[in-house]
């Protein structure tokens, strides 16, 4: 159940967008944070706790998860609740500023026909190895998609709340989750924008993501996502031939 939200008079600056925080096992008062200071420009916030047992005050709008569900199936949760037809979904470690959300939804609202605007993490700071494999990953999800990608996973983007729902059943329920949404959109050709965003070191706890394992669903979600609808056509011609 989400509880009632209530929102700052503040600003407006984010009035028209719901923002969605993924959270498991965060910084109860980076989240509150976080959520309060949207809440004050005038956005709908929704934070799906996934089954950390979070503090939350009645205030912030909150879903509940019990046992942990995957942070793509948390954010999907949020997409559906929000009451807005653009959506933020933004990481709650601590790691994006509130600055960049006005950022993103500023040059969203700028851009015609505009689907979904990525924040680009110039900034990342990570070990080679990880370095490495998300660049190999990037290049082959450029391939596929026959569309330079420059920030495949991005944590933090705003887009059109009813097209990405349009994806929901091929989209990955966990880590993979925003690689699938990039690989969906940009096969299918829609109007993406990249915006140069601040990744600010960790304050609390590690990343969660496993290298291999984690790695080779990514694999999987490109390969899947991106040939499942390149070959849509194909695949709708031969079962018209075939009367199936």
């Amino acid at each position: 159940m989400v509880k009632t939200i209530l929102r700052s008079q503040s600003t407006s600056e984010l009035d028209g967008l719901s923002v969605t925080i993924p959270c498991y096992k965060e910084d109860n008062e980076l989240v509150i944070n976080l959520a309060t200071s949207l809440m004050a420009k005038g956005a709908e916030v929704i934070v799906v706790d996934d089954g950390g047992f979070m503090d939350l005050p009645m205030t912030i709008g909150t879903i509940r998860h019990q046992p942990n569900m995957g942070y793509g199936y948390a954010i999907k949760r949020g997409i559906k609740a929000s009451k807005n037809d653009i959506v933020c979904v933004i990481d709650g470690d601590g790691q994006h500023l509130v600055t960049d959300v006005v950022k993103l939804y500023k040059t969203y609202q700028m851009i015609d026909d505009c689907k979904m605007v990525v924040g680009a993490r110039w900034n990342l700071k990570e070990k080679p190895i990880r370095w490495f494999a998300r660049k190999c990953l990037n290049f082959l999800a450029s391939l596929i998609a026959s569309h330079y990608l420059v920030d495949l996973n991005s944590g933090m983007r705003v887009f059109n709340r009813d097209v990405v729902l349009g994806y929901e059943p091929i989209l990955c329920d966990t880590f993979s989750f925003t690689t699938s949404l990039s690989m969906a959109m940009v096969t299918d050709k829609h109007k993406i924008a990249y915006f140069p965003i601040d990744v600010q070191p960790r304050t609390f706890g590690k990343s969660r993501v496993r290298l291999l394992q984690d790695g080779l669903v990514t694999l999987y979600y490109i390969i899947y996502v991106g040939l499942a609808l390149r070959t849509r056509g194909t695949r709708a011609w031969l079962r018209s031939i075939t009367g199936q």
